[in-house]
């Protein structure tokens, strides 16, 4: 899921999966 940052928070937004620093999949 979420490889960067922290995970408890990004825990709130499931659907947004960061791929790279400036790359967001959403779905």
């Amino acid at each position: 899921r979420i490889r960067k940052g922290p995970a408890p928070e990004n825990m709130a937004v499931p659907v947004f999966k960061f791929i790279s620093d400036t790359k967001i999949l959403i779905g």
